[in-house]
């Protein structure tokens, strides 16, 4: 077509959650326009939410390893974590994220992050050097603890109830994790910048996410801040606001502290690693998505992102996405809504592929009319 001037489309999504990855979007949009003779550059994209180490596995040409892990309840099961020489890409929902709970089984008292502890230990010991850990999805807020302690970590919590060893802590010892993990180095991807404590926290945000009562929202905040007191008290660095800390319950701020892991928003790293700017400037038009759109996705997620640096550069950008909060529509040239096509929202979510390709088409007239009109 002759308004591309040897440029591409280029899609750049995230992950519907609970529908269609990011792969598979690109997959379906990419074949509508090439159909009508349009050329696509697919950049599928991830924010550390689920489903980012298999995108940075994919960059990278990692190797997946299958071993037993935990669930959130302690239930064995079997996970995939990435290799790509000596760095390992582990996502922690793989392992112990709320995609493995049903509705009913969400406890937040009990929940914890053991599984992600068994896959990063399996990693080390088969060389890893270097950690990309990925930490959306979370089912607890149990400060990392239980990742923690399978890692090496001493833990006094006197006469425990709880599987969640946040709720009743009273010392930590971290000389053994430290010294066994002096030598490897530990990137985290964040999909949220949230701290670790007050209205904004890990317990105040996403503990009713994962089944947490009011009355446990003020109990887990309260026995955060004291985490994070053992935390300064041990290494001298504080953790109450560091940014991205309040992300998987906490576990980035306390891998901050006693690791030295480095924070980073997911989505940045996604996109360098994707050389999304490089892309970019060869774009005539850019379609990001996700499953829903709000004024959240505005920060730090993957449409908001992608919105953003397009705007430096007076590129359009389009988003299919399963639903939007008008608030958000105007960060886009233009927002396609699956539900403007299905039957209902759960229809969209079962449906996904057909409706993206109602989208795709939608979105090339759209484009024919923009191109050919005055």
């Amino acid at each position: 077509m002759n308004f591309l001037n040897g440029r591409h489309i280029l899609i750049a999504p995230n992950a519907f959650k609970g529908s269609i990855n990011a792969f598979d979007f690109c997959k379906v949009v990419a074949a509508e326009f090439e159909e009508c003779g349009l050329s696509t550059v697919s950049l599928p994209l991830g924010d550390g939410g689920d489903g980012t180490a298999e995108i940075i596995a994919w960059y990278l040409d990692a190797i997946p390893v299958k071993t037993l892990t935990k669930d959130a309840l302690g239930r064995e099961h079997t996970a995939s974590y990435f290799m790509h020489e000596n760095t390992a890409i582990i996502e922690l929902a793989a392992a112990c994220g709320l995609k493995h709970l049903k509705r009913e089984e969400y406890d937040i008292l009990n929940a914890t992050t053991t599984g992600f502890g068994i896959l990063i230990n399996h990693a080390i010991a088969h060389g890893a050097k270097e950690l990309i850990l990925c930490v959306g999805g979370s089912a607890s807020v149990d400060g990392g603890t239980g990742a923690l302690l399978e890692m090496g970590l001493t833990i006094v919590d006197e006469d425990s109830k709880n599987n969640n060893h946040i709720t009743d802590i009273k010392d930590i010892d971290i000389e053994y994790l430290q010294q066994k993990f002096k030598d490897i180095r530990i990137t985290i991807l964040c999909d949220v910048d949230n701290p670790l404590c007050g209205p904004k926290g890990a317990a105040s945000v996403f503990g009713p996410q994962k089944g947490a009562s009011p009355e446990q929202v003020i109990m887990l905040d309260k026995q955060l801040r004291y985490f994070a007191d053992l935390l300064h008290a041990k290494t001298g660095k504080e953790v109450y606001n560091l940014k991205h800390g309040g992300a998987a319950g906490g576990i980035t701020a306390a891998m901050y502290a006693l690791l030295n892991a480095r924070l980073v928003s997911g989505s940045s790293y996604c996109l360098s690693l994707a050389r999304f700017r490089e892309h970019l400037s060869r774009a005539v038009v850019v379609i990001t998505g996700e499953g829903k759109i709000d004024l959240q996705s505005l920060y730090g997620k993957i449409p908001g992102t992608v919105a953003s640096l397009c705007r430096e550069r007076n590129i359009p950008v389009y988003a299919i996405v399963g639903l939007a909060e008008k608030q958000a529509i105007p960060y886009f040239d233009k927002v396609f809504t699956l539900v403007t096509y299905a039957r209902s929202v759960h229809d969209s979510i079962t449906n996904t592929s057909h409706y993206l390709k109602l989208a795709a088409q939608a979105m090339i007239d759209t484009l024919y009319l923009s191109a050919y009109s005055d």
